[in-house]
């Protein structure tokens, strides 16, 4: 986990900052994001994985303030997912900032849960009307202790267009 947070104390933040943070209120547009990213962890892991994810953020929100938000990945070894959950746009000192989380169906040769929860956030800087430089982490794991998890953070840069 980044910054040397447990998992409890990584969901925690995304959680009280998707209903406590600055948020964005700028009109919400459709964007759609491509970005390339290396798994972080687990450090002790064997394995090397590289993600290239595919992500859709839906105009308008739902429940009053969340930003419906889907997500495909795919990783050279294999691994896929496929998640929909919600985030929450912010503006922190001009910066968009857009906590997430939710379901994902994922899947790997490593026997791991097919149900995990993708938890993370996205930052992204404007580059022009519709292009935006974007960056950020995600977790994928079952939030449990004992049953077998994906328990992989992937840190990810890419190209956001808006449409």
């Amino acid at each position: 986990m980044p910054f040397g947070l447990t998992y409890a104390e990584f969901v925690i933040g995304i959680g009280l900052s998707m209903f406590f943070g600055p948020v964005d209120l700028a009109p919400q547009t459709q964007q759609n994001a491509v970005s390339i990213g290396t798994a972080v962890q687990p450090w002790d892991q064997p394995w090397d994985e590289d993600f290239i994810t595919f992500t859709h953020r839906r105009d308008g929100v739902v429940w009053g303030k969340f930003t419906p938000i889907y997500a495909i990945g795919l990783s050279d070894q294999g691994t896929a997912f496929v998640s929909a959950g919600l985030g929450r746009p912010l503006d922190v000192l001009g910066i968009k900032v857009l906590p997430f989380t939710g379901p994902a169906l994922y899947f790997d040769n490593r026997n791991n849960d097919i149900v995990q929860f993708r938890t993370g956030f996205d930052i992204t800087q404007n580059l022009g009307d519709n292009v935006m430089l974007s960056g950020g982490y995600y977790h994928i794991s079952n939030a449990q202790a004992n049953a077998p998890s994906a328990d992989i953070d992937v840190a990810h840069l890419g190209i956001t267009l808006r449409f």
